[in-house]
């Protein structure tokens, strides 16, 4: 990062709805098992892009006293900086396409496959979904492998507001409160 050359680069994509709903879909038409993650504390799992500091937060003393002359170098992302969730999004799609040998999509930056598994990503929220449990699972052991810290949430119920509901005669219902 170089002040003022691309201090203001803070874009960081997001799935679409209607990639979000064409998971759903194919996971309905199909009867594909689905997961959802989530990455926790997403933006401090990704380094800080050159040298960045801040200054010392209010209530934090130092022996001093003088704590104005003084700043912290940060080494992660955290909440708050402009760049985080941009800087985030590429950490992750970094280790998803080389490391975990994920095929990013053409169309959505944000939906990637491997195997027959889609994976569907919204900045630290993620759907997982396809026709083997096995290879989801894999999937999941990987992630984890790669000191990416997520928790496994279960079959997908609620998803950035949408409640889903999956019916036994394969039909799925999403509702908005």
């Amino acid at each position: 990062m170089r002040s003022g050359i691309d201090y203001q680069q803070t874009y960081a994509p997001a799935a679409s709805r209607n990639s979000i709903q064409m998971l759903l879909t194919l996971a309905a038409v199909h009867g594909w098992k689905s997961t959802q993650l989530d990455y926790v504390l997403a933006f401090p799992q990704a380094p800080v892009e050159g040298e960045l500091y801040m200054k010392i937060p209010k209530g934090f003393e130092l022996d001093d006293g003088n704590s104005d002359d003084y700043v912290l170098q940060l080494h992660k992302n955290v909440y708050g900086q402009k760049q985080a969730g941009r800087v985030w999004n590429h950490y992750l799609v970094n280790k998803l396409v080389n490391e975990l040998n994920f095929k990013q999509s053409e169309i959505d930056e944000c939906v990637f496959y491997r195997g027959k598994t889609l994976y569907v990503l919204y900045t630290d929220d993620s759907l997982l979904a396809g026709p083997d449990q096995n290879e989801i699972d894999q999937i999941i052991k990987d992630l984890k492998a790669a000191d990416l810290n997520i928790t496994v949430e279960g079959d997908i119920q609620d998803f950035l507001g949408i409640n889903i509901d999956r019916k036994s005669d394969g039909t799925v219902h999403l509702t908005q409160p």
